[in-house]
């Protein structure tokens, strides 16, 4: 017999069982079990409960017997509540037995949230324009120009901008490190290629001039010796070469693109912007719907259940870099982050707005029965032999069709620059 009580996410079974159904479930669980034993006297299998009982000790169908009451009376729960669906394995907690009483337990569980969801039609979601801008249009143009600029030498000191011709010797410690040396190298002042103040040291200096660069690397720099060392370079500055920038003409379009004009390559550019700003403003609106109904839903989402996708995905990255010969740690380091403990709480965030979100998105297709019919799905996968792979794409195609509900139903509402 069991009783069921239910909070939030959480379930709790009280499961009795009368001293004369535990015999009976011993029983059945010697009946399932007596082919393990080994027995002297006996062929395996045909030893009799009792004799089992005095050769491997009273208890030996105990644990057995549990696991056939528990599983039954889950199956006979979920069968009568079929809107209960756990997300992890139950943990149980006993409270008294006796062989002549039997058995008084608990069994515990977390269930897939139940919620109300929140408008998700008719609503008014903001986004940015997507018109094309004069200084976008220019700034595309001053790339090409730069893509096709020349450098000429100049007899003046370095200005950003500019390209440094150097030799340059690094030194940590007043020691010479591997890899720290080069010759004849050209860098770009205002790159920011170099670490730290590297570049900027180099302006107001001239061609011929040795220069004392001194700089820290940073604490996540890619080589582990190095990280937070402290650094001096010798450099000397061999040239120094200035920018200069093709004027833009009809002649150099047709030299340098495929189109005849500034006209023609002018009208090509804005259309290529423009599409890539209405692209990108149909990926915000669907960002922005997403949200939208994620700041609007209550969905109460069980500790185990996150904890669970957390920790999965950190023994993943953990396998995927050790076949790198990295650890997570390093890695954490090396990608501009703090702690093992930050790192698990951006992941937890990102796992909680999963989530919720997959949760609030099945809830939405149930109700506007928006999975596809079998006829759709059958020509969508029509060759695709994997199960996997057929999973994958019958899913991909019902959260085209959620997404395409969504943006049809909800008002685009664009917002002035």
């Amino acid at each position: 017999m069991f009783t069921l009580k239910k909070e939030n996410t959480k379930v709790e079974i009280e499961l009795t069982v009368s001293g004369q159904e535990w015999e009976d479930g011993v029983q059945k669980t010697y009946e399932q079990t007596k082919g393990r034993f080994n027995v002297e006297g006996f062929r395996k299998g045909h030893a009799p409960r009792r004799v089992i009982e005095k050769t491997y000790g009273d208890s030996v169908f105990f644990e057995d017997t549990v696991d056939f009451f528990v599983n039954k009376t889950l199956n006979d729960v979920l069968e009568q509540n079929p809107e209960l669906e756990p997300v992890a394995m139950p943990t149980t907690k006993f409270e008294s037995y006796t062989a002549q009483d039997g058995l008084k337990m608990k069994i515990l569980f977390e269930i897939v949230p139940d919620f109300e969801l929140c408008k998700y039609t008719g609503n008014e979601i903001k986004v940015h324009s997507a018109e094309v801008t004069e200084h976008e249009i220019e700034h595309q143009i001053h790339h090409l120009l730069e893509d096709n600029a020349k450098f000429e030498s100049v007899d003046r000191p370095v200005k950003n901008g500019d390209i440094a011709v150097i030799d340059f010797m690094g030194f940590i410690d007043d020691k010479e490190f591997d890899g720290g040396s080069a010759q004849d190298y050209s860098l770009e002042i205002g790159s920011h290629s170099f670490i730290d103040t590297f570049e900027d040291q180099l302006v107001g200096h001239k061609k011929g001039e040795n220069v004392d660069v001194n700089v820290t690397f940073p604490e996540n720099y890619g080589a582990a010796e190095f990280q937070g060392k402290k650094a001096t370079f010798k450099v000397t500055i061999k040239d120094v070469r200035e920018m200069h920038l093709p004027e833009l003409s009809d002649k150099f379009i047709a030299d340098a693109t495929e189109f005849e004009s500034v006209e023609e390559y002018r009208k090509h550019t804005t259309a290529h912007i423009q599409d890539m700003k209405k692209n990108d403003q149909q990926e915000e609106y669907e960002y922005n719907i997403r949200e939208y109904l994620l700041a609007n839903t209550n969905v109460e989402i069980p500790d185990i259940m996150i904890a669970n996708q957390v920790q999965g995905d950190i023994k993943n990255m953990r396998d995927m870099l050790k076949a790198y010969g990295m650890t997570l740690e390093q890695y954490i380091i090396q990608s501009g982050g703090t702690t093992l403990e930050d790192y698990e709480n951006r992941i937890k965030e990102r796992v909680l707005k999963n989530i919720k979100t997959r949760y609030i998105y099945r809830k939405i297709i149930d109700k506007e029965n928006l999975e596809p019919s079998q006829e759709e799905l059958d020509k969508a996968t029509a060759g695709i032999t994997e199960r996997e792979e057929k999973i994958r794409k019958e899913n991909e195609i019902t959260l085209e069709r959620l997404i395409k509900f969504l943006k049809d139903n909800n008002k685009m509402v664009v917002e002035k620059e």
